[in-house]
């Protein structure tokens, strides 16, 4: 079963894990979207690159990285699970506090999310996404870009709010604040 709507056009999780079918949908606030069609050759190559950086920098350590699919339930308070109106899959996230893993995927922010934009995903990962995560304290959002080979990082700032982005060209370094010691050459990632 896919969405159907009802009277107030807003879903929850326990509607969402009972849609099957084609595609791949994500709530925000309620309302359900359809994340097809599926990733371009360069967003399959841009997150493949960037997944297996991060990967080997966190061997050993305490923050763990998941790549879509995977759920990220973002609550707004302590609602049960099946209450939840919000649920996304990042391209990339890490996760250092493992208490918020579970067998359904993680509930709560992560602290780093990366999206890779595509022309379909363009006003839901710079405009919807950007204020979700900022309104649920993810610590560090990028969005890659691989059509201008650039990227946006906004960091938390001590307000709880995304403040101006640091843009990273195509040839730049990008150094985490949230994973000390971690930095990409973003040549690396889109040649």
């Amino acid at each position: 079963m896919k969405p159907a709507g009802d009277r107030k056009g807003k879903y929850t999780y326990k509607d969402y894990l009972t849609w099957t079918g084609d595609g791949r949908w994500q709530l925000i606030d309620g309302i359900a979207y359809d994340m097809s069609p599926s990733a371009s050759l360069e967003h399959q190559r841009v997150l493949r690159k960037m997944l297996v950086r991060l990967d080997l920098f966190l061997t050993g350590k305490n923050c763990v990285v998941f790549s879509a699919p995977f759920d990220v339930r973002l609550p707004e308070g302590d609602e049960e699970d099946e209450d939840v109106r919000t649920v996304v899959q990042p391209d990339i996230l890490v996760v250092c506090d493992r208490s918020k893993l579970d067998k359904k995927g993680c509930r709560g922010a992560p602290d780093l999310i990366i999206e890779i934009v595509s022309h379909s995903s363009a006003s839901m990962d710079y405009i919807k996404k950007l204020n979700l995560y900022e309104r649920h304290g993810v610590k560090e959002y990028w969005i890659a870009n691989p059509e201008n080979r650039t990227v946006m990082v906004y960091r938390l700032n001590s307000e709880g709010e995304y403040g101006v982005p640091e843009i990273c060209p195509d040839r730049g370094e990008i150094r985490s604040a949230v994973l000390e010691g971690f930095s990409v050459n973003l040549g690396e990632i889109f040649d």
